[in-house]
């Protein structure tokens, strides 16, 4: 069995009181995060708590955390936080140390990408403190933008912390009995030039989109996948645009969504 060092984001009061935004960061990370750490203690895994609710100044709250992950020699450091920006941004992401991909990293944002959100992909964060001063593996989450409406509609403390414990132990929770593992739609792009595209695409299905290229995704998943664009999609997707150019596929898209 592993040990994990959990670490629920920011403070409660001082320096390290993390965004305010439709609800505040802070409670957010503590909802998530404690229920990480009791899911993965009913699955026999060690967890050390890496963090503290108070603190004397910005300094005292992080040291303490990659400190304490240090001299318990966790196996894998995960610092839960929630994004807030101007509002308008939304999606989850992770940051790595040189935003390297590692199965667990990947495991968790393609799960909680799967409960609707849109995939940021994998980050370089290195300059974060909690990833520059740990020795192990480590990761911070960025479950979703707490100041956005459409992904706090969404936001169920016990899904993102179910999808979160998934990632790391690679296996399956029990599920609740009638309780749908399954995305209704999603649409995937491989480059910058087709990203407008499938972003329109995306918003008349209400839906999420994702990077193919970003990190692999277990397309098996979705009910319905639809690629906007050229390069390479999975088996399962529906593709629009293929082998035209940029117009084309803005053509493919519009007639689609029947603008055309």
């Amino acid at each position: 069995m592993a040990i994990y060092g959990i670490d629920c984001g920011h403070t409660m009061s001082g320096a390290d009181y993390g965004a305010v935004g439709i609800k505040a960061e802070s409670n957010l990370t503590r909802e998530v995060g404690t229920k990480v750490i009791s899911k993965l203690q009913a699955l026999g895994h060690t967890v050390i708590k890496c963090y503290k609710d108070s603190c004397s100044s910005l300094n005292d709250s992080l040291s303490y955390r990659t400190n304490t992950a240090n001299n318990n020699n966790v196996d894998l450091y995960v610092s839960i936080h929630f994004n807030c920006y101007n509002g308008s941004a939304y999606g989850s992401e992770i940051w790595t140390h040189g935003g390297k991909s590692f199965k667990e990293a990947s495991r968790v944002l393609n799960n909680i990408v799967s409960l609707g959100y849109a995939n940021r992909g994998i980050k370089n964060g290195s300059n974060l403190y909690v990833i520059r001063n740990t020795k192990m593996k480590s990761m911070l989450i960025e479950c979703c933008f707490c100041d956005n409406s459409s992904d706090m509609d969404r936001y169920n403390a016990d899904k993102m912390a179910d999808a979160i414990v998934k990632g790391l132990v690679g296996s399956e929770i029990k599920e609740q009995e009638g309780e749908k593992n399954e995305m209704e739609n999603i649409v995937c792009y491989n480059n910058q030039v087709d990203k407008r595209a499938a972003e329109y695409l995306a918003d008349y299905l209400k839906c999420p989109t994702i990077d193919n290229k970003a990190v692999p995704f277990d397309y098996s998943r979705i009910k319905n996948v639809y690629g906007v664009g050229g390069g390479k999609f999975s088996c399962y997707a529906k593709v629009i645009g293929a082998n035209t150019d940029r117009w084309g596929v803005i053509k493919g898209v519009l007639k689609f969504c029947k603008k055309l």
